[in-house]
């Protein structure tokens, strides 16, 4: 299934693996991601501030990077980039209801200019971020949610 695509993504990773995920609670992708930090993996996570609450016993026990945007708007991605070569993007958050109940789709692809795409959103996320362990509110305003928005258009 999905959960089985992210975890065999994840196991062949060579030399990078960023997680933007807005949930991230399954255990099974947390330790998959904790053993390639274990092989000398560089292990990136950004998430959602009110959505980590549920995986950061496991994070931390396992010391992941973890950045989260610690802002009113919602940290709303759902994609990971595998050595800046492969990206795994789609509806799928990293939970157990994802895994084994929802209707969910990913979208896996190697075309270069679409993961440089997401590594580039990865990188820009993961700056901003920076130093973010605390759940603080900005308020939110329509530039700010415009700020934030990211899209990617795939011409046919």
């Amino acid at each position: 299934g999905i959960n089985a695509e992210y975890g065999k993504a994840v196991v062949s990773t060579q030399s990078t693996g960023d997680v933007c995920m807005f949930v991230m609670s399954c255990a099974v992708l947390l330790d998959t991601l904790a053993e390639a930090q274990k092989k000398g993996i560089r292990v990136r996570i950004v998430c959602d501030d009110m959505r980590i609450s549920g995986s950061q016993h496991k994070i931390s026990e396992e010391a992941l990077p973890v950045r989260v945007d610690n802002s009113r708007a919602m940290m709303h991605h759902k994609f990971v980039v595998i050595d800046n070569q492969v990206l795994l993007s789609g509806s799928y958050n990293w939970t157990a209801s994802g895994a084994a109940y929802n209707r969910e789709n990913m979208f896996i692809t190697n075309d270069k200019r679409v993961v440089q795409q997401y590594t580039d959103e990865m990188n820009k996320l993961w700056d901003m971020f920076e130093g973010s362990t605390n759940v603080e509110f900005e308020p939110l305003t329509s530039s700010s949610m415009l700020k934030n928005r990211f899209v990617h258009r795939v011409k046919a």
